[in-house]
């Protein structure tokens, strides 16, 4: 158990339950020692572990199953906040971002996602301009030494896939090639407790690679995407990546192909049930494609109408 993390949870609890940090450590170790742990530079035994749950009340076990709970309710409330972002949902942002900022975020991947999607927040509302996002982004993951690692959490990819976006020209190129040759080997990214980050990298990574017009690569991200969605039961962004796969067939003369995409891509939109989205795509399909997309759905579900 990482003590830095841990530590973080007991000064939240024990704040909660109003414990001077003095009478914390009392008769457990002194306060410099104390200091050590919530650095990280020392670890924390298994007995002073025990010594501390019972000055908070708990059980060691019990310490440890809510610590657990309570790292993984605030990744899934940060990755909630990373998606109102993304998706321009400010008044829910807002909101997520001030219970945020009001909590003690217990996991370091956790604060650096948060830290990650907080700049993205400012971007997005226009306190930061870009040169900012991609100087403060990039000391966040200490870019571009962070290229030379070999494995990555996918907060990390997540935050690379969002400098792909911004970067322009040989820079982009070089990160693009870093990024496809991650995913040569998923073993490299170690997954963390959102199967919804991954699923963004994908959308992220084949998007650019259909402004690249690599399309090709494009439906192998896209596909890889799906299957992933398929394997975890969860239709995250399918409706880019059937676009997506779309443009990239019709691009290369795959007539039934990019058709049956385009067919899979109502269908993904008509599940989810959002009108604004819907309209969105119908708009881009039909500018993409010069076609009424209803009508095109239509022929395909009925094709005896066309007789």
């Amino acid at each position: 158990m990482n003590s830095l993390e841990l530590c973080n949870y007991l000064e939240k609890i024990r704040y909660g339950r109003n414990i001077s940090q003095d009478d914390f450590v009392d008769g457990v170790v002194s306060i410099r020692q104390y200091q050590r742990y919530k650095s990280g530079v020392s670890v924390i035994p298994y007995e002073k572990i025990s010594q501390f749950a019972e000055k908070l009340g708990l059980t060691s076990k019990k310490l440890q199953s809510e610590f657990e709970k309570e790292k993984s309710k605030q990744y899934v409330k940060i990755n909630a906040f990373y998606n109102a972002v993304a998706n321009n949902d400010y008044k829910n942002a807002v909101k997520l971002k001030n219970e945020l900022d009001n909590d003690r975020i217990i996991s370091s991947e956790g604060r650096q996602y948060y830290n990650h999607a907080n700049i993205v927040y400012k971007y997005y509302s226009k306190e930061l301009s870009l040169p900012e996002v991609i100087e403060r982004v990039s000391k966040l993951i200490n870019y571009p030494s962070i290229l030379k690692q070999q494995y990555y959490t996918d907060v990390e990819v997540l935050i690379l896939s969002f400098l792909l976006g911004v970067f322009k020209g040989n820079q982009q190129d070089m990160l693009l090639q870093r990024l496809n040759s991650i995913f040569e080997d998923a073993d490299n990214i170690m997954s963390g407790d959102s199967d919804y980050i991954y699923t963004l990298i994908l959308m992220r990574i084949a998007k650019i690679h259909g402004i690249k017009k690599d399309y090709p690569r494009v439906i192998y991200f896209c596909e890889l995407g799906i299957d992933r969605g398929i394997i975890h039961k969860q239709y995250y962004l399918w409706e880019y990546f059937y676009y997506f796969k779309s443009l990239s067939h019709y691009a290369l003369g795959q007539k039934d192909l990019y058709e049956d995409s385009l067919l899979k891509c109502y269908h993904v939109l008509q599940m989810e049930g959002n009108y604004s989205k819907i309209e969105k795509f119908t708009n881009l399909i039909e500018g993409d494609f010069n076609i009424n997309y209803r009508e095109f759905v239509f022929n395909k579900i009925n094709p005896k109408s066309n007789r």
